[in-house]
This record gives C-alpha cells, structure tokens and sequence, in this order.
C-alpha cells in the first residue's frame, strides 16, 4: 500500500497488525509511535513536557542512492544511474544547519551517528567528509562516538575505504546477505561472493573500529547445513558484528520465494543455530537482530531502541527523525522534491506526530524488549509511576508465556521470548498505535506534504 497524504497514514488499520500470542509475529518493530499525519513542526522547537527518559542524540542520514537496487528493499531508494549527489548533499547540509541552530541543540551529547540508505557508499569520500564537517560544526561529539557508513560490497575498494576512514568513519556495514550464489540469485540480489569476501578482508587491513554485515536466512531451499557454512564464512573472515534477518513475508513475495521456502519451524531451528552458535563464539546479542564482539556493539541500536532511548535527528530523503523534543516525523521521500523544497527555504517535513503521554510511556518498553534488557528505574523517576505498576497486567501475561523475567529492578527477554520479540513488542501499544503497520520508506514515495514550513521562519519563532 502507497500512501498519498498524512491523513491516509494516520488512518491506517488492519486487524492483522494485532498482537496476538498463538504464533510468531513477523512484523518487524522498529519505529514508534506509529500514528504519523499532518504535523506542525513548531513542536519540535523546545522541549516536550512529556517524560523525558535521555538526554543524549543519535544522528542518521539517508543516502537514498542506489547503483545495484534490490527489489526486496523496503526503505527509501532509488536508481543512481549518472545522477549528481552534488545538490542533494548541498540541501542535506543545509537541513543539517537548520536542526543545528535549534536551542540546546548543540548541547546534547552524540554518541552515534549512521548514514545509511539505500547505499551510502553512492558517496564519494569527499562528500562524506563534507557532510561529517558540517555535523561537527553544530554538533558535539562524546568520546569514541561511532560513526558508520553502510556499503554495499560491490561500490567500494581498498582506495575509498581508507579515504573514508580518513574522513572519520571508523565503522563500517556491509550489505552481504550471503555468500552463497544460489541465495543471491534466488532473490535477485547482485552481490558476488567472492568479492564479498575480498572487501570483507580489506575492510579489516583498513583498521576501522569494527566491520560489520548482513546475514539474510531462510532463502527458499536453504537448510540448516546451509546456513552453518554461511556462518563459519563470516567467522573466518573475522567480521565483528553480524546483522541476522530472516526473509519476511513481503520480501518472499516481492520476489516469488514464498513457494519453496521452508516452513516457520526451519526458521525458528536457523534462529537458534544462529543464536546459539554466536553466543558460543563470544559474541554479545546486542539486540534483535544484531550480535557483535564485546565493546564493539552497534550504539546506534542501542540509541533508538534501548531503554531509555536517546533522542534522533535524522536528515535526507526518507528519513525518519525519533523522539526529538517529544515528536517523531519522516521526511519527504522523493529526493528531487527534498532537494528542491530545501532549495526554496522550507523544511522537508512530510508527516509526524507529537508524543502523548500515553506514547512516551509505551515507547519505553514497546522498543526497549528489541535490546533484550532495560532498567526500570528511569522510568520510574521520569514518570512518577513504576513500570512494574502500570504495565502489570502487559508483564505478568509475557512470564506466564515464559517470555521475559522481571526481577532485580529489570526486564530482561528470555531466550525462548527472543524469537517472539515483536509479539512482545507490540504488547505495550497503546490504543492509538494498535493496529498500525510501521512504516516503509517505499510506502511513502508517492506522499506530499498538507503544508510546508518555512525554516526562516520557525527558527525566528
């Protein structure tokens, strides 16, 4: 479904979207609160009276480029062809500036910045270089924030990988998938394994914090003996963070792989091979999906989902922004109206929300659960109630379910609750989110804005 205005954003409803206990939800749980519409960006200007849970940001920008388009992507992309960056990394900058003079902006701590796509390698590392300089100079940093760069392994060599690391990245992504050719032509990706391999090895050589990748399973066919080979691959090469998604319902059928995909019992055996097997390796479950070397965890996860969560601005085509001054909204997708509405001096807001109450108190567990584990005690103090207490009925039914344990002032999901972790999710909805689907980028090429704001004067105001 493409939506055409806010309104048919805010309004959508399917009893699909549910909870429901009987079986695994395969919805993917990342974005909340989920009723976005028509927004009124001088919410954003100062801070909401809403519970206020962190004080730290997390930045993301949105490379909607592509050169190799995966028909199974859901987020904001685009063909790059011969396209010239160069404007649309002139608007980004200047959207950049703009949240960077709001009041006490400057002030709030980073401790993650991710430029992602789409593939954020369609940069070159002097536009990465430009963009990077233009967030510090509004901007601060904590120590050792990381700073990652998404590529895909068929868009980079040794050369831009050591400019880029130079320009002051100092973690890369890889868009594997898989290292096994029958996987990537089963649905139509363009990676090559062998060459996979190779940057995978050079990114190592280049000396970034961590090299992390993707690891897709439950390709049509696969088996379990399948995927061990696929991760003792990745072991192999050294990689220290890895990214495990199951193929979704969509994916297998946008790409027809649904008839000869093994049943949900195969992906739950893959799921804890992979969990068992990382753990056994020494690797921290960081978050569902993500497993990673101690000390060398995705923070930017950690930033949007763990509880308390950080506030996030995010800039681009695409992008969405979390939780900043007690509202979430996404901006225009199309790249050229983003480009050009920025150009004639307005914001490229194309729908938001501003948090309730009842949003800011469920954001907290709905997707910290996706961190495996939080403290209660922020929550405590920022909202004058117990978790414990106003969640009781929500808690008490998932450790019946033997889901999660609350105990020691923490909620902590158990190993048999991990493989249903948007089913818990999705327990601590509130009335107005309940039923919502979260939002893809795709679904929101086609949407307009009800109105523009003009940046001057908002910041005036």
């Amino acid at each position: 479904m493409k939506f055409a205005s806010g309104n048919e954003v805010k309004q959508r409803f399917s009893t699909e979207e549910m909870v429901q206990f009987d079986e695994r939800d395969p919805c993917y749980t990342w974005l909340y609160p989920l009723a976005l519409g028509d927004f009124d960006p001088h919410a954003i200007l100062t801070p909401s009276r809403q519970p206020r849970f962190a004080s730290n940001l997390t930045l993301y920008v949105h490379i909607p480029f592509c050169k190799f388009v995966c028909k199974m992507c859901p987020f904001t992309h685009e063909a790059l062809g011969k396209k010239d960056l160069s404007r649309y990394v002139d608007a980004l900058c200047e959207e950049i500036r703009f949240y960077g003079r709001l009041p006490g902006a400057a002030e709030k701590p980073v401790t993650s910045l991710y430029f992602g796509g789409g593939t954020a390698s369609s940069l070159t590392p002097a536009q990465v270089d430009r963009i990077l300089t233009t967030i510090r100079s509004y901007f601060t940093f904590a120590p050792g924030c990381p700073i990652t760069l998404e590529c895909h392994p068929r868009t980079v060599d040794g050369d831009y990988l050591a400019e880029v690391r130079g320009a002051g990245i100092n973690r890369v992504s890889f868009g594997i998938q898989s290292f096994n050719a029958e996987n990537i032509k089963s649905i139509k990706l363009h990676q090559i394994p062998e060459q996979s391999i190779a940057i995978l090895e050079t990114a190592l050589a280049t000396g970034f914090d961590c090299v992390a990748m993707d690891l897709m399973y439950r390709y049509p066919d696969q088996t379990v003996a399948d995927l061990q080979q696929e991760l003792d691959t990745a072991l192999a090469i050294g990689v220290q963070s890895i990214s495990t998604y199951a193929l979704d319902t969509e994916v297998r059928e946008m790409t027809n792989a649904r008839a000869r995909q093994k049943p949900v019992e195969i992906e739950r055996e893959m799921y804890y091979y992979l969990h068992d097997r990382l753990h056994d390796e020494g690797f921290v479950h960081v978050a569902q999906p993500d497993y990673a070397r101690p000390s060398l965890e995705n923070r930017q996860l950690r930033d949007l989902w763990g509880a308390p969560q950080a506030e996030n601005l995010s800039f681009g085509a695409g992008a969405f922004s979390e939780n900043y001054h007690g509202s979430t909204w996404a901006n225009i997708h199309d790249s050229n109206l983003y480009t050009t509405t920025i150009e004639e001096g307005f914001l490229p807001i194309a729908v938001g929300q501003e948090h309730s109450w009842d949003d800011a108190v469920s954001r907290y567990p709905a997707l910290g659960v996706r961190c495996l584990q939080f403290e209660t005690a922020p929550f405590r103090e920022a909202c004058g109630i117990a978790l414990e207490d106003l969640f009781r009925a929500e808690l008490d039914m998932l450790e019946r379910k033997g889901w999660i344990v609350c105990a020691d002032g923490k909620l902590t999901v158990t190993r048999t609750g991990k493989f249903f972790i948007d089913n818990i999710s999705k327990t601590f909805f509130n009335l107005h989110n309940r039923g919502k689907s979260q939002i893809w980028g795709v679904q929101m090429e086609e949407l307009r804005p009800h109105r523009l704001w003009r940046r001057d004067e908002l910041l005036e105001g």
